[in-house]
């Protein structure tokens, strides 16, 4: 009997969960990535998104250390001025951070010259902090053209950054821009 209730609730969870990632909720933002490569994005990307906002995402590199890997974060299309930090850890888990060290942090200055954030440690935090959206993006004109959060590409790899890189001053205001691997 408990079994079947058991079941019953995970179901239904598994539901809930479901329909909350169809509504639009927030499962897209944040998680722990383990690939060699992938896309990262704000919620609704290139939408605007609800606020406030605290999103983590985690690039884990540990299981494909060698002597030269490193994580390389291209800032493909990046429309946010404020609240997104790049902090290196050598280790990161739920119960511990060792040594963590702001690599980067995105402000009106460097969003547009920045290409790309690099790490030889073993895990990388994105952290996205906004208490509203209005005011740190880049591209918002009043419904014309407007551009919310970002979409940006990571890499864990044994080489360095790929040259040209694309950013969203490359592929222009006017559309969205993945940048493909190699």
């Amino acid at each position: 009997m408990w079994q079947r209730l058991y079941l019953a609730s995970a179901s239904l969870l598994l539901v809930v969960l479901s329909g909350v990632e169809a509504a639009g909720g927030r499962r897209d933002c944040g998680g722990t990535f383990t690939a060699a490569r992938g896309t990262l994005a704000t919620p609704n990307f290139p939408d605007a998104f609800k606020v406030p906002i605290r999103c983590q995402w985690v690039i884990d590199a540990s299981n494909m250390v060698s002597q030269n890997t490193s994580i390389i974060v291209y800032l493909t299309q990046l429309f946010t001025f404020e609240g997104l930090t790049f902090t290196e850890y050598q280790l990161y888990g739920s119960d511990y951070k060792i040594n963590p060290k702001i690599i980067h942090k995105v402000n009106e200055t460097n969003v547009v010259r920045t290409r790309w954030v690099q790490t030889y440690q073993s895990f990388l935090v994105i952290e996205l902090k906004l208490q509203t959206a209005e005011s740190s993006q880049l591209r918002v004109l009043d419904k014309f053209l407007d551009a919310y959060g970002f979409n940006i590409t990571y890499e864990i790899t044994n080489g360095g950054p790929r040259s040209p890189s694309c950013t969203m001053t490359d592929c222009g205001f006017t559309g969205i821009c993945y940048d493909h691997y190699t």
